[in-house]
């Protein structure tokens, strides 16, 4: 199946400047309609209203930058519980070395090789501990450990941040695909009022040929005002 296209703005202006110009130029649309349903009938009822209805429903989306703060608070979490994971890993390092004393074996058992590659990692290191999870409620290797002095509790947290770690990155990543659906949901929406506003505005050059101060109303660009030419049309 062919893979769908990438939606991308139809105008070159910043969101809020497509909808602050929208609201004006549908407001001097409803002022000056009688002309524009003259020469254009499509601009009859219930164009005015649909076009309202656009700019509602553009404003009610919220902007990306809303949606990039929720997904910062997400990051930041997990970066939190991936440096708190590391850190109960060192520990339990530490207890092995203890317990073991110049074993490099037993370091290797409970994946100090492993551990540079995943500290910063949210995929890797929940890897990493609940393999030392494993190793250190073996009978044998529990017992050694809990004689250097670390603690049962420390032991289970092994388990436990590693699920807390794998949760949030779930969650982070669908704040990513949260935003990237928000931001596809404006783009449309913001399409569909410069899709209105342009029309009319292309419109408005026939429709205002003779008039200065009307066919200025309807201008989409930040230049200076025109003075339309005899017979200009749409284009």
């Amino acid at each position: 199946m062919k893979r769908p296209e990438i939606i991308s703005r139809n105008f070159h202006f910043s969101d809020e400047e497509v909808l602050q110009q929208s609201d004006l130029k549908l407001a001097s649309f409803i002022e000056n309609k009688p002309p524009f349903v003259e020469r254009f009938s499509q601009f009859a009822d219930p164009y005015a209203e649909e076009w309202g209805m656009a700019n509602e429903n553009a404003r009610q989306i919220a902007p990306d930058y809303a949606s990039v703060a929720s997904q910062s608070v997400e990051t930041d979490a997990l970066k939190v519980l991936v440096n708190e994971g590391a850190n109960l890993y060192q520990a339990l390092l530490l207890y092995v070395r203890l317990a073991y004393p110049n074993d490099a074996g037993k370091l290797k058992l409970f994946g100090q090789s492993q551990y540079e590659a995943a500290r910063n990692n949210q995929l890797k290191l929940p890897v990493l501990l609940r393999t030392a999870y494993a190793q250190a409620t073996k009978p044998e290797y529990q017992a050694a450990l809990l004689a250097k002095g670390m603690k049962e509790q420390e032991i289970g947290a092994l388990v436990s941040m590693a699920e807390d770690i794998t949760a949030q990155n779930i969650i982070q990543e669908k704040a990513i695909k949260d935003r990237t659906i928000e931001l596809n949901n404006r783009i449309i929406a913001l399409n569909l009022v410069w899709a209105k506003m342009a029309l009319v505005c292309q419109c408005a050059k026939l429709v205002f040929q003779n008039d200065a101060a009307h066919y200025n109303l309807f201008l989409l660009s930040d230049g200076e005002s025109v003075t339309p030419k005899p017979g200009e049309t749409p284009t």
